[in-house]
């Protein structure tokens, strides 16, 4: 059986102007709760349709939105994942900094976690781990950085504040935002860095260009065709990416009005049903139920190559979305 992480980026962005008198009241409501006038799409909703199904999610919470926010709405952020069986896990995105006046914290600089020094990126760890704690998210086990902009600065990061796991690895973003860079393509866990790094997963679409598996990138057809090549291969694990917002579309051009996605949220439905159909193939999980030693040292993979119709399908798609 594979291993299947469903991963949801949890995070909130100052989008709205009047957002520091609200207390990002109304950013926390789009972006996290997935509030539209149609109906909320955001993290309760997404639980309860893995609930539906019988799969467990990983939330990747971001905490340092609570130095400008407070700590009441993380933890209900935190009480609502944790109440309803899923996990939670340590997610960062710097560009808070710019609003947070602490001498603890380094000043507000580079945007991405991998251009601060093995110091300061120690410091924003500890202090995620901090608010995340205050919270009682329970163990912390595994970090995404916000971007995939980690380096290997950031996984002795990690090692030394004991997260076993890293999710940050991100091969359609090498070169640019992520600085994980290694020699030969990362299709399964491999210790790196003093750490596991759980690579997000990535395919070969139907024009032979690749394609991370984020739910919002990829058409179903290209996501189920990827997963099950994966469980034809033997694969230990595959890591599929998503958000708290990423059932919404035109949140950042209309932050007060953003409307639900209806592809996206069918495409969210049918890998739920999908995975849920077909357990004696894939178990979703958290990283919390991952054993170290029950991690294979080598997974023969190839990168899963999907047809040119799921590629079509997602143009069609694409189209649909920004006209409709």
């Amino acid at each position: 059986m594979v291993n299947v992480f469903i991963t949801v980026d949890t995070e909130v962005w100052p989008l709205l102007p009047d957002w520091r008198r609200a207390g990002l009241a109304r950013d926390i409501e789009r972006d996290i709760y997935g509030h539209t006038d149609r109906g909320a799409y955001g993290v309760s909703y997404q639980m309860d349709v893995l609930r539906k199904f019988g799969l467990k999610g990983v939330f990747f919470v971001e905490p340092l939105f609570a130095e400008v926010a407070g700590l009441a709405p993380l933890r209900a952020v935190v009480d609502e994942v944790r109440d309803k069986g899923h996990e939670v896990q340590l997610h960062l995105h710097p560009e808070w900094l710019e609003w947070v006046d602490d001498a603890q914290l380094p000043a507000a600089a580079p945007s991405y976690l991998k251009d601060f020094s093995e110091g300061d990126q120690g410091l924003l760890v500890a202090r995620g781990l901090r608010n995340l704690r205050r919270c009682e998210a329970g163990p912390i086990s595994a970090f995404r950085a916000g971007d995939y902009a980690a380096d290997f600065r950031t996984l002795r990061v990690l090692a030394r504040h004991g997260i076993a796991y890293d999710s940050s690895h991100n091969t359609c973003y090498l070169g640019t935002r992520c600085g994980l860079e290694t020699p030969e393509p990362v299709l399964q866990p491999k210790p790196m860095g003093g750490v596991c790094e759980f690579p997000v997963s990535f395919f070969r679409d139907g024009c032979g260009h690749l394609r991370h598996a984020q739910l919002v990138a990829c058409s179903w057809h290209e996501l189920r065709s990827a997963l099950l090549q994966a469980w034809r291969q033997g694969w230990y694990s595959f890591v599929i990416v998503s958000h708290s917002f990423e059932l919404l579309k035109r949140r950042r051009q209309n932050p007060g009005r953003p409307q639900p996605d209806r592809i996206v949220v069918r495409r969210f439905e049918r890998l739920c049903q999908f995975l849920g159909e077909n357990r004696d193939k894939f178990r979703t999980c958290g990283f919390a139920d991952v054993a170290a030693d029950s991690i294979p040292a080598a997974v023969p993979a190839t990168v899963p190559r999907t047809a040119p119709y799921g590629t079509l399908v997602r143009w069609v798609e694409q189209l649909v979305r920004r006209v409709a």
